[in-house]
């Protein structure tokens, strides 16, 4: 089961918000947060097994993926230390 969570800057301001995250049913495909190192956005995008994951705003391959768990990072905006909060919710 998936679940959604915030992001937040204080520094910048950029916020997004509901990003899906997680496994549905099936094993893959599965969401998973990234950072995109060309449009500077968070975001999640699709995983598929044998295909290179992509930005879901510009469609470039220049991502970082994070970790699952993951609830602090580098604003891609600004570069200053950002917050990832879990949100109630989840999707299947």
């Amino acid at each position: 089961m998936g679940s959604f969570v915030d992001f937040k800057c204080k520094f910048c301001r950029y916020e997004e918000y509901g990003i899906g995250v997680g496994r549905g049913k099936a094993e893959m495909p599965f969401l998973s947060l990234y950072r995109c190192n060309h449009c500077h956005t968070i975001g999640s995008t699709w995983i598929h097994e044998g295909k290179i994951p992509r930005c879901s705003n510009c469609y470039d391959d220049a991502i970082s993926i994070l970790p699952d768990d993951a609830r602090r990072v580098s604003c891609p905006k600004c570069g200053e230390p950002a917050v990832i909060t879990p949100k109630e919710g989840s999707w299947d």
